[in-house]
């Protein structure tokens, strides 16, 4: 049996046990979308809260967040409250809240952002120093 499936089978003993209330899964430790998205519903469907855990780049966040939408529910999106301009040039809709605390993924494909190559190389510059 692999590492994997063992983590699975590890997971459906912590629902059947009944000790979760909330589940944060991190994208970039779980196998990505294709990885999470089984045991988010497997969650969801034995009435857990979803929120995702990814502190990092935009890319994961975006994920992690496509994640959530994807999820329903009244989970919550966790974002690192420090300056990171890469993940700001690569994510720009996640600096956006509306009034709700909400923010737009886009209709782009993928996970909703048209890359700024200039945007994220002046980050890159001024990460440098």
């Amino acid at each position: 049996m692999g590492r994997a499936q063992r983590n699975v089978l590890r997971f459906d003993a912590a629902l059947q046990a009944g000790v979760l209330s909330v589940l944060q899964p991190d994208a970039a430790k779980w196998g990505g979308i294709s990885g999470c998205w089984p045991v988010i519903r497997r969650a969801r469907a034995a009435g857990l809260r979803y929120c995702p855990h990814y502190l990092g780049a935009g890319v994961g966040l975006l994920a992690s967040a496509h994640l959530l939408a994807a999820a329903g529910g009244d989970g919550s999106l966790e974002v690192d409250a420090n300056d990171n301009p890469l993940r700001t040039a690569v994510a720009p809709a996640l600096q956006h809240l509306d009034e709700d605390g909400c923010v737009s993924l886009g209709d782009a494909a993928g996970i909703g952002v048209e890359p700024d190559p200039q945007r994220i190389a002046e980050a890159i510059r001024a990460a440098a120093g």
